[in-house]
């Protein structure tokens, strides 16, 4: 229980209450995330980062800058094959930024990469988990064309309870016994005092930028939509697929989009798809080093209420042909940003209410 001596700040949401105390950050809590109200009655809160290039516009500079300090805490000596797995959707491109970072601080080459994916694909399976809190709560891990790792490091974007994280790590070390080690690396880690370390399977370590603690108490549930359960249910079947993570990597690569790249005029905006972010913002990353004025986002299926970190909201179709809604958050037009919509599953399946809203053009990774 949080107490008036724990310096707690308290965020009134439209669902309820959100207590939170940070005990120790490498960076300050406000430039690492917000809050906004969730509709989702299991969890009616989230947290939303500002580094991550999701909900709210991030430089792909403070994006970089971030992973890469994530990344220096994690421990240089973990047992080798190491597997950096990244949890979808919002992880993904934190994780393969982390990734290469790990890498090159270490100057290791068996450091390897995979992702979760809520996709479908003719792949042999290596093991599922579920993420219980979440809108869409099953995960699929693909078995990967990579040597079969002795540590893990787990990479999500924030921790409130470490449930997530346990299952993965015991579906991972059920599938692959000879794992001795593992390590999580998270923006946010809101678990202090929840003991979830302690029903890993394997010795945890955890390098986080920031260490808290948060209590939440749900206040109303008559805001929640009705879409959840369909959200909750879905998978999506990708039937022809470029491996841009989901079947694992043994070492960072820089895919090019084929189509060609617009005419940049001014400031821009590029904003990722679901699953698909990792591609786009190392894109914006290298027109940012060429001096343009450019912010990252995504998609993505998370339903969150308008109001506290989300200004704006759209809703559309998924591109990905799940039948679930989709949206993005705080892309408002008014801010005179050009958009780009990065995606990997073809033109003819963005959202053409998406495209006129924004006046986007799009940018394909797909052949």
């Amino acid at each position: 229980m949080l107490t008036a001596a724990d310096k707690t700040q308290s965020i009134q949401l439209a669902t309820g209450r959100l207590d939170i105390a940070v005990d120790k950050a490498a960076w300050p809590l406000d430039s690492l995330c917000a809050f906004a109200a969730r509709e989702n009655p299991r969890r009616g809160f989230l947290v939303v980062s500002r580094v991550l290039g999701r909900y709210l516009p991030a430089t792909p500079q403070m994006m970089r800058q971030s992973a890469r300090d994530l990344a220096a805490r994690l421990p240089d000596d973990l047992p080798g094959p190491v597997l950096v797995v990244g949890l979808a959707e919002t992880a993904v491109c934190l994780a393969q930024t982390v990734h290469e970072e790990f890498r090159l601080a270490t100057g290791r080459v068996d450091i390897h990469f995979l992702h979760s994916t809520r996709q479908q694909l003719d792949h042999p399976l290596l093991c599922r988990f579920e993420e219980p809190h979440s809108h869409a709560s099953a995960h699929l891990i693909y078995r990967p064309a990579l040597p079969e790792p002795r540590s893990l490091v787990l990479v999500d974007d924030e921790i409130s309870t470490g449930t997530t994280l346990c299952n993965l790590a015991q579906a991972l070390a059920t599938a692959w016994p000879r794992i001795e080690a593992m390590a999580v690396a998270t923006l946010t880690d809101w678990s202090a005092g929840k003991a979830w370390q302690a029903r890993m399977p394997r010795p945890t370590c955890i390098a986080a930028l920031l260490r808290g603690r948060m209590e939440w108490t749900q206040e109303t549930t008559t805001v929640l939509n009705s879409a959840f359960d369909t959200a909750a249910a879905s998978l999506g079947r990708m039937a022809t697929h470029r491996n841009f993570g989901r079947l694992g990597l043994d070492r960072p690569v820089v895919p090019e989009p084929d189509t060609a790249v617009p005419e940049i005029l001014g400031p821009l905006r590029i904003i990722g798809t679901g699953e698909f972010t990792y591609p786009p913002f190392l894109l914006a990353e290298r027109l940012a080093e060429e001096g343009h004025d450019v912010v990252v986002q995504a998609t993505g299926r998370s339903p969150a209420l308008p109001g506290a970190a989300m200004a704006t909201k759209l809703r559309f179709a998924d591109n990905y042909g799940t039948g679930v809604p989709n949206y993005l958050y705080n892309a408002d037009r008014a801010d005179g940003r050009a958009n780009w919509i990065a995606h990997e599953t073809g033109a003819a399946t963005i959202d053409p209410g998406l495209i006129a809203a924004l006046r986007a053009e799009l940018i394909g990774w797909t052949a």
